[in-house]
């Protein structure tokens, strides 16, 4: 394991801790909505070209 992995590790576990401490599940779907468009987001350096993914856990039947 390298050092980023580490630190991607901890941000992982940071962020799963605060979301589930969010006991409004609107919230927490918002949070998800957005974490996904900020993923697809072609700026982002985690999106791929040509591979089509739907923008929010809603659009795929996921609530």
């Amino acid at each position: 394991m390298t050092m980023h992995d580490d630190v991607c590790e901890r941000q992982a576990l940071g962020l799963i801790k605060a979301f589930r401490g969010i006991a409004d599940p609107r919230k927490r779907q918002r949070i998800l909505d957005l974490a996904e468009r900020l993923a697809n987001d072609p700026g982002s350096d985690t999106a791929k070209p040509g591979v089509h993914q739907a923008s929010t856990a809603k659009d795929r039947g996921v609530e």
